[in-house]
């Protein structure tokens, strides 16, 4: 007994020891300060998985202090993302955003999460907005970088509103207010067979219940098919181009009053055919196809305008002329906007298959072209038609959805 005695003392002690060496040699909670710093220089699909560590990564990774933190350091490395919509889901890649790349050279997109939605998408994604995308004729806003997103509630329109209920189409639009710091989306329904447009709904984001609630209108007008797919927000105005009677316009609605107003295009612009709109410089532009469906070929020059000065509705034409062998460079490209550095960037058609998949770079100084290969995509079965968008510009939001 004694010997029993003598052992469980001298247990005793050593454990009582282990505990004090644990307790003098344990890696002390790291300060939550330097977490978010830390934090901040990874990418934002390690940020969605970090949430997952532990309640307290979590609560320190939904902090606005940190959310703002990494938007600021994502606006200095931009990147170029991909959509591609397959068998009803959105995949994402993103790739860094060259500058001044070598000719003939190529990156390798990485994946995101994949969004897998409740029903069958048939909608690709408006161009990026701080981060967030909007689906296009589908009230769903996601984020490319944690893989969430957000369904927005169902638009309930009273039959007075419409002139034939069953038969009406609905335009989403996502703006950015930089003043409050809010998301909106703008929702337009219209009737395929009636001229006037029928209502106009407005939905905040941060706000606990999201509802849409109706924006007064002074003025009617028909949305423009030709230029709606490249609607597009700059410093809290969104953009997008209309009918309003005979005439082709530009909507401007503005964020944050939520109001809108028309700007007139020039009668040179030939608004005929398909339009795509573009950050210019903090401006608007307006990229006309190449493609001359009169004469059944494609213009050896790329030409766009830019809006100098919206109050007196005056636009400045850029012609960029062509030789046989840049106008090979950009065969089966569009304009799909100029970089923080002035570089005019051009994109594979989305139809086209993703093996053709290339992005091109004007250098407007040096009057330059280059080409740069994206290589990296691994969706399967490449029988099965894919649609595949470019952005430019893209900086990661980890912003809670």
């Amino acid at each position: 007994m004694e010997q029993q005695f003598s052992e469980n003392l001298t247990l005793a002690r050593f454990e009582a020891q282990c505990s004090k060496s644990v307790r003098e040699y344990s890696v002390p909670q790291i300060p939550d300060d330097l977490l978010i710093i830390i934090f901040s220089l990874v990418t934002g699909k390690s940020v969605a998985r970090f949430r997952c560590v532990s309640k307290h990564w979590a609560s320190v990774l939904r902090r606005s202090d940190f959310t703002e933190l990494f938007w600021t350091k994502s606006l200095t490395r931009p990147r170029l993302l991909f959509t591609i919509n397959f068998k009803g889901k959105l995949f994402f890649y993103s790739a860094p955003q060259p500058h001044n790349p070598d000719d003939n050279s190529s990156l390798v997109a990485t994946p995101y999460q994949t969004c897998s939605f409740p029903k069958r998408l048939l909608a690709n994604t408006f161009k990026p907005l701080c981060g967030l995308a909007l689906l296009m004729d589908e009230p769903v806003i996601c984020n490319p970088a944690t893989g969430e997103f957000l369904t927005l509630p169902k638009v309930l329109l009273e039959e007075k509103d419409l002139p034939n209920p069953k038969e009406f189409s609905k335009m989403f639009c996502l703006g950015y207010d930089p003043v409050g710091k809010q998301f909106k989306v703008l929702c337009m329904t219209s009737s395929s067979f009636d001229e006037r447009l029928t209502t106009h709904l407005v939905l905040t984001l941060e706000s606990r219940k999201p509802l849409w609630r109706k924006v007064e209108l002074k003025f009617l007008f028909v949305r423009n098919s030709r230029m709606s797919y490249g609607s597009i927000c700059i410093n809290g105005v969104l953009y997008f181009g209309a009918e309003f009677g005979k005439s082709t316009v530009m909507v401007c609605f503005d964020v944050r009053s939520e109001k809108f107003r028309f700007i007139n295009t020039d009668e040179v612009m030939e608004l005929d055919r398909r339009f795509e709109l573009f950050n210019y410089k903090g401006k608007v532009g307006i990229h006309r196809n190449r493609y001359n469906r009169y004469e059944n070929r494609y213009e050896n020059r790329f030409v766009w305008w830019v809006l100098e000065d919206a109050r007196n509705h005056k636009w400045f034409k850029h012609v960029l002329e062509l030789s046989p062998y840049e106008e090979k460079m950009v065969e089966n490209t569009k304009i799909v906007g100029m970089t923080g550095t002035g570089e005019i960037v051009f994109a594979s058609y989305s139809h086209l298959p993703i093996s053709w998949c290339r992005v091109v770079f004007y250098n407007m100084e040096r009057k330059t072209f280059t080409r740069v290969k994206i290589e990296g995509f691994e969706v399967e079965e490449p029988r099965v038609k894919k649609y595949i968008d470019t952005f430019i510009d893209y900086a990661e939001n980890v912003e809670f959805m």
